[in-house]
């Protein structure tokens, strides 16, 4: 700060030091609220992204749920219809179809 014997050119250095400090302050206040702004507005982007993905994950999770539960429904018809009569008559019958090992029906060796 500038000192000299007058008032009037004390009250001078004191108001360009003060207008200095004044311009100083808000430039710096200009360019923090500028990269408050871009921060802001990539963290919202990337919090949308991250909630597309919860919502989409909730999603899948319902999906594989509900086709948990038909698998599950699916292999309780599936094994009900494996100890059925007709199942076993009809494996009974494909054992008595099957042709014998070493049999006649067999030609050189093919299947």
């Amino acid at each position: 700060m500038n000192t000299t014997t007058t008032g009037a050119e004390d009250i001078v250095a004191v108001r360009d030091n003060v207008t200095r400090v004044i311009n100083e302050s808000s430039k710096l206040n200009s360019e923090l609220a500028q990269e408050l702004i871009t921060a802001y507005e990539r963290e919202s982007k990337l919090l949308g992204g991250i909630n597309r993905r919860e919502k989409e994950i909730v999603r899948l999770r319902n999906e594989v749920a509900r086709r948990d539960a038909k698998l599950a429904s699916v292999n309780e018809r599936l094994e009900r219809l494996l100890t059925s009569k007709a199942m076993q008559v009809q494996r009974a019958y494909w054992r008595l179809r099957r042709p014998q090992r070493g049999s006649s029906q067999q030609k050189g060796g093919q299947r």
